[in-house]
């Protein structure tokens, strides 16, 4: 029997026909990595709840359904038709149906990330300005030209669901689907609830306030593995009345628009509906993953079988999760049905040969899930990674030589491209690359077989890259940018409880070495559009566009994504009164450690409300106020920040 080792909670859960058989949460934190799960009496698979991040889309793609199957919304019809108030600076807007917004391929932006993960705070407001956020942007492509994953479609999803019910989102979703299928301990952070069923979380080993995912119909609920497996019923062959028979076929039926970006077999609201590895044996597996700040989540249906399985955590990730799910649903197969699982190709066949001279046309810069250039010699395809860590970006560029096989695959032999891009651990991945021509654009395909912690191999499939058009920025736009280089922007508006903070809190980046019509940011291309403007390019999952304007001498930077950033003009250094009081702007104020103050420790009260954040060097938070009994003690390290974030008039005072 396997033992399983956690350092933090776990909960899972496996429907078999109508019998639900839990696992058994473990105990409180355990700071010993090497501590084996427990038994706690008091939190059950069943009772404890785990935000489930964008496993939440496929609650609100079946709200939306119900409400298709009462009649009161038409998938094809306009969102503008449902709201009214939603425009757009692209009049394609107008072209974004419901359909779209549930099958990723409405062509938005991507993602209005500011303040969309508060730690133990209740805040509302992205739902209220989600359609002033999105009216002066532009598109990234034609409404259904192609489906690339997008939260701000969910966002709007759960707008018509509110604007067509006259409930609110929470409301509908308990009233309608949930509770009708026993599912009543399902939450939003606007439920009535008792925080005491809310699964721990922890930051750097310490114990954190309850993370609260605000953008609701993308992310924001959360249950428990037994309330999941209960909605999974609604996708099984013997189903519920929640959604007529055609809105569960049409829900589970691979939905992604274009065929020239695959970004996953999406149904709607789910990430696969023809998941591995059981489409190795003709199963129809469904599934969907979910991540927050602090949670990971995952649900797998086999709709012809009657089972799913969920797991949720507290640490990890939803890939972790979703690995977990089937390993649990390919030992409920052979248990009930015989199942043997056969052995997977695990690795890229084929003799070298000559790189085709078609595939040599592919040379140029690349940017997508990754930002790369191709060039070809000597036989060999060279594949040049662009990232962005503590360092110059551009003296972090590492090149890859990949062979051409008869196969049609390009193979890496000197390392492993896709284990530097992903976030991942504790794996093994081998890996092979295709260029794919279509009528308009290159494009590189990327497929992959992982394997994680002895459990059994995944295989996916993903384009990474497509390749950029020419461009020709201006020569004043090009200097205005290169005097930006390695110049940082701190966080400047995001809420006092934000885990925007709990991260690297700045972006900088340069001129791109390669190509200087474009500047390089966070590991991703932006073209150089402007003395003042960034413009993200490529067909990808989170598009964002940057501009600057200029005040007392400090560049403020403001990003589609919702973010605000200050330039690094905009820090101090620590003064002798040692009293910080946020302003009437509501800014957060940032200051730096230097050689007076490095080595000492601080204490820092506070009266009113807010948090202060302490990092290193290298932007690591190493200390806040955000962690629960916290010592209040805190170390300054040179070369560090300190970021005082509250409500107008919260005072910061280091003793």
């Amino acid at each position: 029997m396997k033992k399983l080792y956690f350092k933090t909670f776990l909960s899972l859960s496996l429907l078999m026909g109508v019998t639900l058989l839990p696992v058994q949460a473990p105990a409180k934190n355990n700071t010993d990595s090497n501590a084996a799960v427990q038994q706690d009496s008091h939190l059950t698979a069943e009772n404890k709840l785990y935000g489930i991040g964008s496993v939440s889309k496929t609650v609100t793609a079946t709200a939306i359904l119900k409400l298709a199957d009462q009649g009161l919304i038409d998938l094809d019809s306009p969102v503008s038709d449902y709201l009214p108030a939603f425009t757009m600076a692209d009049e394609r807007y107008k072209k974004i149906t419901v359909h779209m917004l549930l099958n990723h391929s409405s062509g938005l932006l991507g993602s209005l990330y500011s303040n969309s993960d508060l730690y133990g705070c209740i805040d509302n407001s992205n739902h209220d300005r989600i359609l002033k956020h999105l009216s002066t942007q532009r598109l990234k492509a034609e409404p259904g030209a192609y489906s690339v994953y997008s939260n701000d479609s969910f966002e709007l999803a759960e707008l018509i669901i509110e604007a067509v019910s006259g409930l609110s989102y929470t409301e509908y979703i308990t009233r309608n689907i949930m509770k009708p299928l026993g599912a009543g301990d399902t939450i939003t952070m606007l439920s009535d609830f008792d925080s005491s069923d809310i699964a721990d979380t922890y930051k750097n080993n310490r114990l954190m306030p309850t993370d609260f995912t605000t953008t609701l119909g993308d992310g924001g609920i959360l249950s428990t593995v037994s309330d999941l497996c209960a909605f999974s019923t609604i996708f099984m062959k013997d189903h519920p009345s929640v959604l007529s028979s055609a809105s569960v076929a049409e829900s589970k039926k691979e939905q992604s628009a274009g065929a020239h970006i695959y970004d996953g077999n999406y149904g709607l609201g789910w990430d696969d509906v023809n998941a591995y590895p059981f489409n190795r044996y003709n199963i129809q597996a469904i599934e969907k993953g979910g991540d927050t700040e602090s949670y990971h989540a995952a649900l797998t249906v086999l709709p012809d079988y009657n089972m799913s399985a969920a797991v949720v955590s507290s640490k990890g990730s939803s890939t972790y999760a979703s690995l977990l799910s089937n390993e649990l649903l390919l030992s409920a197969l052979n248990l009930t049905t015989g199942l043997q699982e056969t052995t997977p190709q695990t690795s890229f066949t084929g003799k070298p040969a000559a790189i085709p001279d078609e595939y040599l046309e592919f040379a140029g810069l690349y940017n997508g899930a990754a930002s790369f250039s191709l060039a070809f010699k000597n036989n060999k395809m060279y594949l040049t990674l662009f990232s962005t860590p503590t360092s110059s970006p551009n003296k972090m560029k590492k090149t890859f030589e990949l062979t051409y096989l008869d196969s049609g695959y390009f193979v890496c032999k000197d390392g492993n491209i896709l284990k530097t891009l992903l976030p991942v651990t504790q794996c093994y991945i081998t890996e092979g690359f295709r260029l794919i021509k279509n009528p308009d654009e290159y494009a590189v395909e990327a497929e992959y077989y992982s394997k994680y912690f002895g459990v059994s191999t995944n295989f996916s499939r993903m384009t990474l890259a497509a390749r950029l058009d020419d461009f020709q920025a201006s020569e004043s736009s090009k200097t205005a940018w290169n005097k930006r280089n390695n110049k940082k922007y701190f966080l400047l508006d995001e809420q006092y409880a934000s885990a925007g903070y709990m991260s690297q809190p700045y972006i900088w980046g340069e001129i791109s070495s390669y190509n200087d019509n474009y500047f390089l940011m966070n590991g991703s291309l932006y073209a150089v559009t402007g003395d003042n403007s960034l413009s993200n390019v490529g067909k990808k999952r989170d598009i964002v566009d940057i501009s600057i304007t200029k005040k007392d001498n400090t560049e403020y930077l403001s990003a589609t994504n919702g973010f605000q950033y200050a330039g690094e003009e905009y820090l101090s250094s620590l003064d002798k009164k040692r009293t910080y009081t946020i302003g009437a702007d509501g800014f957060t104020r940032w200051c730096r450690i230097t050689d007076t103050d490095a080595g000492t420790y601080t204490s820092i009260d506070i009266s009113g409300e807010g948090h202060y954040f302490i990092y290193n060097q290298y932007g690591a938070l190493i200390d806040s106020s955000l962690f629960e009994n916290a010592t209040r003690t805190s170390y300054l390290i040179k070369d560090g920040y300190i970021a005082f974030a509250g409500k107008q008039g919260t005072e910061f005072r280091m003793n």
